[in-house]
């Protein structure tokens, strides 16, 4: 398990991020900071990551962490203890698909810490990479095995703001501004109509419920927060909100989110609103503040 200080000093960023910490008379500076990345959905496409952090050959950081357990989170920082100018750092990862093994993809990365600087290290587990067997002194990047070390000289200095910007599976250069498009669905995103009937059924803890869907682009995998509207026009009677931090689904050119429980009879009784439209606003926000809004209109089934 990786040991945490416990000065107040230290950095927490939007709970994704494992941060050192000192004492305030000495110095703070972190000689290396590795920035984790994936292309691949987590919890989706791999469930668990073991990662392993070596300085000059001995182990400082190792451990494994899963979605289910709620600790696994990407993009998150894993900075490494300080080293001495020259001291060797490496980073070996492997993601796993739940229930299994042997890792679906493997990433080593290798530097050596600079005097004097503050580093970022990239690093990236690939969707390319998935499946590729490279030898013991290689690794996988983009697809290709090639040398795990990275000279530090070509390394950008380490500024807390790259994990604003950072791509993920959802949110890349060419995913354009965010984007909500409103479908059903418990198990799989369908297309919704304007004004469509819509069934209901009871929920396990009382009242009942519609399962709505969003397909979205331009927004993060992990940590978005949904936050779901509902207003009948024709009782003039607003619903209490829904909201909940939720992980959307890699698909083809977007990311999608199904299986949304909206309770369409809260504090209304359920006879009351059968065969009524509904208004519905969903609003997604990410961990850096970017959100998409969008509504639709649904009619509860008689």
């Amino acid at each position: 398990m990786i040991v945490r200080p416990t000065s107040l000093s230290c950095l927490v960023w939007l709970g994704l991020v494992l941060a050192g910490c000192s004492n305030d008379n000495e110095d703070t500076s972190t000689d290396v900071v590795v920035g984790l990345t994936t292309d691949m959905a987590v919890g989706f496409d791999f469930y668990e990551l073991e990662r392993t952090l070596k300085v000059d050959g001995v182990v400082t950081q190792s451990e494994l962490v899963s979605y289910g357990a709620g600790n696994l989170r990407l993009p998150a920082e894993l900075p490494a203890q300080a080293a001495e100018d020259g001291a060797t750092i490496e980073l070996s990862l492997a993601a796993l698909r739940i229930g299994e093994h042997v890792p679906m993809v493997t990433r080593t990365a290798t530097t050596r810490v600079l005097e004097g600087r503050s580093l970022l290290l990239p690093v990236s587990l690939e969707e390319a990479c998935v499946g590729v067997a490279c030898a013991a002194n290689a690794t996988c990047m983009k697809g290709a095995c090639v040398d795990p070390f990275i000279d530090p000289s070509s390394l950008p200095a380490y500024d807390p703001t790259w994990i604003e910007s950072v791509e993920d599976a959802c949110k890349t250069a060419s995913s354009g501004a965010p984007a909500l498009v409103v479908g059903k669905g418990q198990m799989a995103f369908a297309s919704l109509t304007e004004g469509e009937v819509v069934p209901i059924e009871p929920g396990p803890q009382g009242g009942h419920h519609v399962w709505l869907a969003l397909r979205v682009t331009g927004l993060r995998q992990m940590g978005s927060t949904l936050k779901v509207n509902g207003f009948y026009p024709d009782l003039d009677y607003k619903l209490s909100p829904f909201s909940s931090q939720v992980t959307l689904r890699k698909a083809d050119g977007h990311c999608e989110l199904y299986g949304i429980r909206f309770q369409v009879d809260r504090g209304i009784a359920v006879d009351a609103v059968r065969g009524l439209p509904l208004d519905v606003t969903f609003t997604l926000t990410d961990p850096t503040g970017d959100a998409a809004t969008a509504e639709t209109k649904v009619v509860i089934a008689p």
